[in-house]
């Protein structure tokens, strides 16, 4: 089996070197949310809340989910290979989270000489540095293809409904516990 290797840019740069550094801004989430004050944390909730609450309305008042699996004006070829393209980004997603800190527990641990663990920006970029900009072509491109096939349903205004329960969804993840 190949296993993909980082060839070096220059002479200092080295596999070891691109799995330790640190991505800019990425410091450890849990410090950063520890010196947000309750305030701020609580208004992040509210904010999210509240794009929940209106992505559940516009989808409950354009009956959405019920009319892109049932009405006929839908572009059944296009929604499906829009649906294959965001099922394509939940199984990347998966690999990306779930499968590779399966599958290489040992960075992360005190006696490794990396310091990113299997889960990191930094991990992907040199084990796997396509799938990224692969999952945001896919997004865009299923987007598109998404307001395309709803088109002929709900015309100009789909755009704006796709996007308000795209961010709900989005949002709602401020809801999942941290563990």
């Amino acid at each position: 089996m190949v296993t993909y290797r980082r060839v070096a840019s220059n002479e200092q740069s080295t596999e070891a070197s691109a799995l330790s550094r640190e991505p800019p801004g990425n410091s450890d989430f849990r410090s950063a949310e520890s010196l947000r004050s309750p305030s701020e944390r609580i208004s992040d909730k509210l904010h999210a809340l509240a794009w929940v609450v209106l992505a559940y309305g516009v989808s409950s008042y354009t009956h959405l989910f019920h009319k892109m699996f049932t009405d006929d004006r839908i572009i059944r070829p296009i929604f499906h290979i829009a649906l294959g393209l965001f099922l394509m980004n939940v199984v990347l997603t998966l690999y990306l989270t779930v499968y590779l800190p399966y599958k290489f527990p040992d960075l992360s641990s005190p006696s490794s000489k990396s310091k990113a663990s299997a889960s990191s920006p930094a991990f992907w970029d040199v084990y796997c540095p396509r799938v990224i900009p692969f999952m945001t072509a896919s997004g865009v491109f299923g987007s598109f293809l998404l307001v395309r096939a709803c088109f002929p349903v709900w015309g100009f205004s789909t755009p704006l409904i796709l996007g308000i329960v795209a961010l709900g969804m989005f949002f709602s993840l401020h809801f999942i516990p941290c563990f």
